[in-house]
């Protein structure tokens, strides 16, 4: 299993909470927002889970983990 960190070089895990930023020109989600970790891909995105139950496939160095 590869380690992605996020942008501060922490460690992202499935289930972590994760702040994810103001979009891009490339992004589909509108805003930031705080989310939870559903999975991480071999080629570095993950899979954030908004409060919804939208799923969103974002680059782990953007993301920003929320530690608890």
């Amino acid at each position: 299993m590869n380690n992605f960190k996020d942008k501060n070089g922490l460690t992202i895990e499935v289930d972590c909470q994760v702040l994810v930023p103001e979009p891009n020109e490339t992004d589909i989600h509108i805003f930031e927002f705080v989310g939870m970790v559903d999975d991480i891909l071999d080629n570095g995105n993950v899979i954030v889970s908004d409060g919804d139950g939208d799923f969103f496939e974002i680059e782990a160095e953007r993301l920003e983990i929320i530690e608890s």
